[in-house]
């Protein structure tokens, strides 16, 4: 029992003069600006060589049966044009995740969320997207279509 409360006071927060410590601060990056060199699916894509998550959303991969739909607007969406992409939360495996905008100041996640080909991810955007989603569902737009 001893060595179970110990277990559990070491995993647990620091509470330091009655705070809980902070995590330590997210690294952060300069905003990356250049043209997409790579698309992955409807919500990742490269500029040169650092591979980025779109924040905030959710894509169907490349490989379903949606994927390949979302892939190609994206890149419709991108092409030919310099984006800017800032950090919004933390590194997702191998991606920066970010926020970005084409050269219009227009946020690419929100254009794929309004045309239906992505979804708002409510647990990381807070429900920011919500609206262009519920547009799209209301127009029967890309993944909203019927059968």
């Amino acid at each position: 029992m001893a060595f179970a409360v110990a277990a559990i006071t070491l995993a647990g927060p620091r509470v330091i003069g009655g705070l809980r410590e902070q995590a330590p601060a997210l690294p952060t990056f300069r905003p990356i600006t250049g043209p997409v060199s790579r698309i992955g699916d409807g919500d990742t894509f490269w500029i040169g060589r650092v591979k980025i998550r779109l924040w905030g959303i959710d894509a169907p991969e490349a490989a379903t049966t949606d994927g390949p739909a979302a892939t190609r607007y994206l890149t419709e969406v991108v092409a030919d044009h310099l984006l800017t992409c800032r950090q919004a939360g933390p590194p997702s495996h191998d991606r920066l995740v970010a926020r970005c905008e084409d050269p219009w100041g227009r946020d690419i996640a929100e254009i794929m969320v309004g045309a239906g080909w992505a979804l708002d991810w409510p647990e990381y955007s807070r429900g920011h997207y919500g609206p262009a989603q519920n547009r799209a569902a209301s127009l029967g737009a890309g993944l909203h279509a019927g059968p």
